[in-house]
């Protein structure tokens, strides 16, 4: 069963999106050179999009409702070394939650496998059965050194469950494959909705190339657009189940029919107990990303134990594993 995101029933008006029409002007503008940073024209072709679908009492819901909008540049970034990299509250009462700690959150960056957090989204947008089966053609067949595989075969037919699974804890770029195909009938079909969810969730500095986040020059994000992305994936309850585990044995048929079984572990160190979780939080699952040109990548839902209150903490272009989870650690110990 498919836990669908609660939507709200209150409307708020245009200037909802106001403030981040507002950041989008400082960013076009400011002396602070950002690389390929949020585009304006974008942004005013989407509030001309919601402007025209206005209900009949000029009302539309403003996409910003809800999330944090931090600045341009760097904000108490002490002891953390990340490039770029974003700490913000997932839930609040207030229309614009605070961010706590951040740096260059909209400047361009290579996503590498965080990309297969929109991969899951769209999936279960545009999923009714998740234990619909699905057989692995020979698109899932990738032959790039070093690529992250859940060592899939054309011919295996498996449920798209089982596929998210494979996907999001061995990072399997084969399963990604498989689930966008079997979402969308074809990959191309599929990363044309990836765009299209990427715009309506605000994320004017992405575009997609792939579902998996291999290496491409067209396929590229920002800490506050995998925010935005991961904030909405974590309204499915089946993403977080997923994101949460850190051990999982898929069952399956392979190519001649007969029964298979595959054990499938996640990578976030803080969840395999390979790093400590500083004390009085937990880390309740997210994606982890690498790649040559996108460095060591992480975003990543944490809660603090005693309030029960969450927090996404994005880290991008580390140098190396070690200095991703020490800035990772870094990050965690600025919530209060």
């Amino acid at each position: 069963m498919i836990h669908k995101p609660y939507v709200g029933t209150g409307h708020k008006r245009l200037y909802g999106l106001l403030p981040v029409l507002f950041l989008l002007l400082t960013l076009s503008s400011c002396g602070v050179k950002l690389d390929h940073a949020y585009d304006i024209n974008t942004a005013l072709l989407r509030m001309n999009s919601v402007s025209a679908s206005q209900t009949s009492t000029s009302q539309a819901h403003g996409f910003a409702d809800g999330l944090a909008i931090p600045g341009e540049t760097d904000f108490n970034k002490d002891n953390v070394t990340s490039p770029a990299f974003l700490l913000v509250p997932l839930g609040s009462n207030s229309d614009h939650p605070e961010a706590l700690s951040y740096s260059n959150p909209y400047v361009k960056t290579y996503p590498a496998s965080i990309t297969k957090v929109m991969t899951a989204l769209v999936c279960l947008e545009n999923t009714d059965d998740l234990q619909k089966e699905f057989t692995v053609t020979k698109n899932s067949v990738i032959k790039v050194s070093g690529s992250s595989t859940a060592f899939l075969h054309e011919g295996e037919t498996l449920s798209i469950e089982n596929l998210l699974y494979g996907m999001l804890l061995p990072s399997g770029n084969d399963a990604a494959v498989a689930v966008a195909e079997a979402t969308a009938g074809s990959v191309d079909a599929f990363v044309r909705t990836m765009n299209e969810e990427a715009l309506k969730l605000g994320c004017t500095g992405t575009h997609f190339a792939n579902p998996n986040g291999l290496p491409d020059e067209n396929h590229y994000t920002t800490p506050y657009d995998i925010y935005l992305i991961l904030h909405k994936a974590l309204q499915y309850d089946e993403f977080r189940k997923i994101v949460g585990t850190t051990d999982y044995k898929a069952q399956y048929k392979d190519k001649n029919g007969m029964p298979k079984t595959q054990e499938w572990k996640g990578s976030n160190q803080f969840m395999l107990g390979e790093v400590p979780t500083p004390d009085g939080y937990q880390v309740l699952g997210g994606k982890t990303g690498t790649t040559n040109a996108a460095g060591y990548c992480l975003a990543m839902d944490v809660q603090k134990t005693a309030s029960g209150e969450e927090y996404i903490a994005v880290s991008m272009k580390n140098e190396s594993k070690a200095d991703l989870y020490t800035n990772m650690t870094n990050l965690i110990l600025k919530i209060h």
